[in-house]
C-alpha cells in the first residue's frame, strides 16, 4: 500500500508525503527531503536496507551485520543474505579484535533467550582462515526445501537484529 497525501513534512514543510505499510506499520516519507516518520524500529530498518542497497550488499543480512560490526571488540569479516535459488544459507562472519569473549558470550546468551522465537536453529561456529573467526549461521535441516529455509533465516536475521538492540541495554549485556 502506497498513498500520497497532502500532509506537511515535519522537516521541510512539503505537502506531498507518501504513506507506505511496512511490517504492519505506517511509514511516511517526504517526496522532497526524504524524511521518514513512523516507528523507530521500522524507519531504522528502512534506512539500513537503503544503505545496504547503495553499497551493493545484502539488504537481508546488512542490518544485523552492521549491528555486530559496531559492537566493541568485534570486527565484521563478511556477511551474506543467502541465495534462495542456489540454496546457500545466510551468515555473519566476524572476529574478536580484543581477543575477549564477552561479546561472543552476549551473542550466545541472546540466541539462547530467543530460541523459541526463531524459525531456525542458530549456531556460532569457529572458523580459521588466517586468524580465528566466528560465523553466526542457521543449521540446515534436510527435511525442508532449502529456499524456504533461506527465507526463514532471513526473517530470523531481522528478528535477531531487533532483539539485540533491546538486549544491549540490559545489565547482563553490559558486564
Amino acid at each position: 500500500m502506497t498513498d500520497t497525501q497532502l500532509e506537511d513534512c515535519e522537516i521541510c514543510g512539503n505537502h506531498a508525503v507518501t504513506s507506505t505499510l511496512v511490517d504492519g506499520e505506517v511509514v511516511k516519507e517526504c517526496e522532497v527531503c526524504g524524511n521518514l516518520s513512523g516507528p523507530a524500529e521500522v524507519t531504522d530498518l528502512i534506512q539500513l536496507q537503503r544503505e545496504a542497497d547503495g553499497l551493493g550488499v545484502s539488504i537481508h543480512s546488512f542490518p544485523l551485520a552492521h549491528l555486530i560490526d559496531n559492537l566493541p571488540g568485534v570486527k565484521l569479516q563478511g556477511d551474506s543474505g543467502g541465495d534462495r535459488s542456489g540454496g546457500s544459507m545466510p551468515f555473519i562472519a566476524f572476529e574478536l579484535t580484543d581477543h575477549r569473549t564477552w561479546q561472543l558470550e552476549n551473542l550466545g546468551q541472546s540466541l539462547r533467550l530467543m530460541r523459541s522465537e526463531l524459525l531456525c536453529e542458530w549456531k556460532i561456529e569457529f572458523t580459521f582462515e588466517y586468524e580465528l573467526g566466528f560465523e553466526l549461521r542457521p543449521r540446515v535441516k534436510d527435511d525442508r526445501p532449502r529456499a524456504a529455509q533461506v527465507e526463514d533465516a532471513r526473517n530470523d536475521m531481522l528478528h535477531i537484529w531487533r532483539r539485540l538492540q533491546a538486549f544491549q541495554g540490559l545489565g547482563w549485556w553490559k558486564q
